[in-house]
This record gives C-alpha cells, sequence and structure tokens, in this order.
C-alpha cells in the first residue's frame, strides 16, 4: 500500500478517513492507477511466459481491493488460474532462458491486447451495418479513400469513450454511427460524478488525436496527400467536439473544471485562435463564454487532470492540422 493514503476522493471530493480502499459515497476505488499499472505488468509478464511474476503482480493487486467488490473476486481466480499453470510447467514458469524474448515481446503482446479492445465493436453487426451506411454517405461526398479515412477515425474516436467505460466498469454498447453526424454511444440509466463523466468525455478526443497522428505520421512516411487531408479532417472533427456545449464531448470536460480553471481555457483557446487563425477555436470561446457568464455552472474543486487533458487536446489537435495544411 502506498505511505500516504488519499485523503479526499479524486472523484467525488468525498472526505475519507484514509483506511478506504473504495470511496463510501461514489463507490470508485480509490488506488486505480496502482490497479491499472499492476494490471499492465502482470499482463506483460504472463504474455512473456513469466507466470510467477504475473501471480506475484496479481497478488500484489489484492491489497488495493475491497474484498467485497467483484474485482476482488476476479483478481482471486486469475491467481488460482495462474497458480494451476505453475504447477503443471514447472521450472519453465519461472522464464529461465525465455526472460530474453519475454522482455522484448511483453510490451507487443501489451499491444496486440489493447488492440483487440479497440475492435470489439467491430463484431457487432449494428455498428457494421450502421457503418456502412454511413461509409456509402461519405463516399458520394468525398470519396472512397476519405470516407474510409472518415469512419475510422470516427470509429477510433467512439472507441475511446467505451475503453474509458470499460475501465470504470460500466456496461456501454458498440457505436452506432448516424450519417452526417458521426457516431453515438449508447449509455442509459447512468448519472457519473463530474471527474468520471469529464474522463469519458475527453477519451473521445485523445483516442481520436491519436487517430489523427497516425494518419499524418503515414503522410510524413508515403507522401500521399490523402494522409494529411484524413489528418486534418480527423483533428477538425475532434476540435470540433470539444466546443463546450451540448452533449459535446467539450461539455463533458467542462464541468468537471472551476471557474479559473475555464478561463485558462478560455484564454488558451484564444491564443491558439490568434495563432493559427483556426474558425473552431472561436467556436470553442463562444461556447465557453455561455458556461461562463450564463449557465454557470462551475466545479467547486479543481480537476488538475481533467484541465491537462483539455489543454493538451486544444494545443495538439491544433498542431495537426495546421501541420496538415502545410503538405
Amino acid at each position: 500500500m502506498p505511505t500516504v493514503a488519499p485523503t479526499i476522493c479524486p472523484e467525488c471530493r468525498q472526505t475519507l478517513s484514509g483506511s478506504e480502499l473504495s470511496c463510501p459515497a461514489c463507490h470508485s476505488l480509490l488506488y486505480a492507477a496502482e490497479l491499472e499499472d499492476l494490471s499492465r505488468k502482470a499482463q506483460i509478464a504472463a504474455n512473456g511466459g513469466s507466470l510467477v511474476k504475473a501471480k506475484e503482480f496479481w497478488t500484489q493487486a489484492l491489497a488495493y481491493l475491497p474484498p467485497e467488490t467483484v474485482q476482488y473476486r476476479s483478481v482471486q481466480a486469475r491467481i488460482a488460474d495462474l497458480t494451476q499453470k505453475i504447477a503443471a510447467a514447472g521450472p519453465a514458469a519461472h522464464g529461465g532462458w525465455r526472460k530474453g524474448i519475454a522482455g522484448g515481446l511483453g510490451p507487443i503482446a501489451l499491444l496486440l491486447w489493447k488492440f483487440k479492445v479497440l475492435i470489439f465493436g467491430l463484431a457487432k453487426m449494428s455498428t457494421l451495418l450502421s457503418m456502412f451506411v454511413s461509409f456509402g454517405f461519405y463516399w458520394r461526398i468525398f470519396g472512397w479513400p476519405m470516407a474510409a479515412g472518415l469512419i475510422i477515425s470516427i470509429y477510433i474516436h467512439e472507441m475511446g469513450h467505451v475503453i474509458e467505460l470499460r475501465k470504470l466498469g460500466i456496461p456501454a454498447g458498440a457505436p452506432m454511427f448516424i450519417p452526417g453526424l458521426g457516431a453515438i454511444i449508447q449509455l442509459r440509466g447512468v448519472n457519473l460524478p463530474p471527474v468520471q463523466d469529464a474522463r469519458i468525455g475527453l477519451a473521445g478526443p485523445i483516442y481520436g488525436l491519436g487517430a489523427a497522428i497516425v494518419a499524418y505520421a503515414l503522410f510524413v512516411f508515403t507522401g500521399q496527400k490523402i494522409w494529411a487531408a484524413i489528418a486534418q479532417l480527423g483533428a477538425w472533427i475532434n476540435l470540433f467536439n470539444l466546443i463546450p456545449i451540448w452533449q459535446l464531448d467539450g461539455g463533458r470536460g467542462f464541468q468537471s473544471q472551476t471557474q479559473w480553471q475555464r478561463i485558462g481555457l478560455v484564454a488558451l483557446a484564444a491564443a491558439l485562435w490568434a495563432v493559427t487563425k483556426e474558425p473552431m477555436y472561436f467556436l470553442i470561446i463562444l461556447g465557453a463564454g455561455y458556461r461562463l457568464f450564463l449557465k454557470r455552472d462551475p466545479s467547486p474543486a479543481p480537476d488538475n487532470a481533467g484541465f491537462a487533458q483539455f489543454s493538451g487536446l486544444l494545443v495538439t489537435l491544433g498542431a495537426v492540422i495546421v501541420l496538415s495544411q502545410q503538405k
């Protein structure tokens, strides 16, 4: 366990006694970062063939989980399964001569595991059908290469939301595409604290930024201008989603910010608008102004991680747009 236990819940800001493993108010796990790190290390070790090391990481993870939770029982089942495999494998379970190979293959195996999570939505017939309908719609407007790049960019954006929801233990359906409007994730009957909702909202643009960066990198390596166009359009769509109004991702990310943090985001958007001349920043300023002066719903406690995510997205998405325009 960490030497300093949290005294305030990072999600709902509830005051804690210092001995809890989960928040008594919102029931979120207080050591989610430690659990994520141990889970990642255990996955790498198991994929690399070091079952004993994987068991050690999962055993450490138990100390961060309340015994009455589903997660605790799930980790216990993993440990029991690893114990059986270690007994059956004998000395080979410790890695032995394969340690060098495991060190190289572990990160690759983890990437493949993450990719498997990313593509699970493609197994849903409703997602595939709506994707093909939207593809046909965009094909008529942009041509098939641009339509394909746009569909993939939108899909990755929406799966960012799904992956973040799954990390929080919240079930979510696969994306449904709507021609001309992007796509949506169906999530009913869930009332989340502002910080959690902000993380889910900003996860879409974060994954969408990744897709735009990959497209721009392909342009740099191949010299094919279609990749620059896909990168530019993908970045533009994700920047549009940062307008802090209605159900857009920016609106969800904005709700966890204090008044001063919101003013800071407006100042950053204004500076980026002055430098890049990108009109989308002006729309973000207008939406932020509405939240600042008319709606007046700031968070009472600062969300520094959310502020860093929002700020980073404003800067990097604008950079991709500017770089892609210089093709």
